[in-house]
């Protein structure tokens, strides 16, 4: 699972660019605090199970997976490889992936059926 950051190009400029309301914004984004980097690139059965909770797609926004994010109850109910997961560390997946939400670029989660 990998959460990447989408900018546009300006045509006139040829630089990257994200909007800030109805403003482009020239600077790069937010530095991911250091709590929230690991989540940057994941990988376990434990996010499958996330993955497949939220939508049938590979890749959604991570604004719509924060919308969309499942109830520790669905989760501890399920009985697939989650031998170590606890709702601790539920509540810090759904607390970056809520960061990323928040930033004013858009952020998207993606990750592939292997």
């Amino acid at each position: 699972m990998y959460i990447t950051c989408t900018l546009d190009i300006c045509k006139n400029s040829g630089k990257h660019f994200y909007y800030k309301g109805t403003k482009k914004i020239y600077d790069m984004p937010e530095v991911i605090p250091e709590m929230y980097r690991a989540y940057a690139n994941l990988r376990g059965r434990i996010y499958e199970i996330y993955a497949r909770l939220v939508t049938d797609d590979e890749s959604t926004s991570v604004t719509n997976f924060v919308d969309k994010f499942p109830d520790w109850s669905d989760i501890k109910d399920g009985k697939e490889s989650k031998d170590n997961w606890t709702e601790e560390d539920h509540d810090k997946f759904h607390a970056a992936l809520s960061w990323f939400s928040a930033q004013e670029t858009c952020y998207t989660i993606s990750w592939t059926d292997d």
